[in-house]
């Protein structure tokens, strides 16, 4: 039995374009280690947090197909360096994005 089939499906598998889907973020989990390293330990603040990425990826998911693939991925990897990854820092990516012109 040869092993390279299954790894050449693995290999296919990971080109598929992140733009192709938003990617799933443990909100919570990510809200709660951002008001911790700010110093802040308020329930509400946490649950707003939770409620605004929620928003955030909901308006995501309404206008995903309207972005441009190289805008979603670019913007989906910048949200990811030096943090948590955010759903409100993607849209105000791809708000930001599409106002660009073109060069």
């Amino acid at each position: 039995m040869s092993v390279i089939p299954p790894v050449l499906s693995l290999i296919a598998s990971l080109t598929i374009g992140v733009a192709d889907r938003l990617p799933e973020f443990d909100t919570p989990r990510n809200c709660e280690a951002a008001i911790k390293a700010v110093g802040s330990s308020q329930v509400q603040t946490v649950q707003q947090c939770i409620a605004d990425e929620r928003s955030a990826r909901a308006e995501i998911e309404s206008q995903w197909g309207t972005f441009a693939a190289s805008l979603r991925d670019r913007c989906i990897d910048e949200t990811q360096i030096g943090g948590g990854p955010s759903y409100v820092d993607i849209l105000e990516c791809l708000r930001l994005g599409a106002r660009e012109k073109p060069m």
